[in-house]
C-alpha cells in the first residue's frame, strides 16, 4: 500500500499528533545520520525540535512506525561505511522490517512542496523478496491482516479527515492548500 499527500508544517504536526494520540504505533527514525543510533520519538515535540518540518526535498524527513500488534521483528541494522566517502565516519543504523510502515514527509524547496506518503510492503511482495534480503527474516512472522488495518486507518484519518481537497488521488491537507494560494507548486 502506498498513499501520497501534500503537507506543510502544521499538516505534518498534525498527523503526527493523531500518530502519537489515537494510535499505539512506535515511531522511529527509517535511518540514523552518520556515526549515531536511531532514535525513537514519542511526542511531537520531539520531533518538531529536531526537524524542519518545511524544508527539504522529497522525503525531507522519513520514518518507520511500528507496534507489537504487527508481530514481525522490528530490526536496527549496523551499516558499515566507508570514511573515505562519508567524512570519516564508519558506521549508520538502518530501521529495517517487513511489515514496517514508512511515513515520509515531503519538504518545501524552490517554492515547491514535495509529496509526503505512507506505505509498507504487502505480503505477496515481501515474499518475493524474502530471499534476497535475509536480514528482514521472515516473512510469516508478521501480522499482515493488522498492518493492513493499521496502515487503512492512518491512511483514513489523512485521506479522509485532514484533506480538504484531491489531486488525483493526492490528498491535499489544509496547510498545503494554502501553500498553493500563495504560489507554492505541488509536486
Amino acid at each position: 500500500m502506498t498513499y501520497g499527500f501534500f503537507a506543510n508544517k502544521a499538516d505534518k504536526l498534525e498527523i503526527l499528533d493523531f500518530i502519537f494520540k489515537e494510535t499505539d504505533l512506535h515511531v522511529y527514525d527509517l535511518g540514523s545520520p552518520y556515526g549515531q543510533e536511531i532514535c525513537q520519538y514519542k511526542t511531537v515535540d520531539e520531533i518538531s525540535s529536531k526537524f524542519d518540518l518545511d524544508s527539504g526535498d522529497k522525503f525531507a524527513v522519513t520514518f518507520q512506525l511500528w507496534t507489537p500488534r504487527h508481530k514481525g521483528k522490528l530490526l536496527f541494522r549496523k551499516i558499515e561505511l566507508d570514511p573515505k566517502h562519508c567524512n570519516g565516519h564508519t558506521f549508520r543504523y538502518s530501521t529495517d522490517g517487513w511489515g514496517l510502515i514508512q511515513l515520509y514527509f515531503g519538504g518545501l524547496k524552490n517554492n515547491e512542496l514535495h509529496q509526503s506518503h505512507i506505505g509498507h510492503f504487502n505480503e505477496s511482495g515481501a515474499l518475493k523478496n524474502e530471499n534476497s534480503t535475509t536480514f528482514n527474516g521472515k516473512v510469516d512472522a508478521w501480522d499482515w491482516t493488522e498492518i493492513r488495518a493499521t496502515s487503512r486507518k492512518l491512511k483514513y484519518q489523512i485521506h479522509n479527515k485532514l484533506a480538504t481537497r484531491k489531486i488525483g488521488s493526492f490528498g491535499v491537507l489544509s496547510g498545503a492548500d494554502k501553500f498553493e494560494t500563495q504560489g507554492i507548486k505541488l509536486i
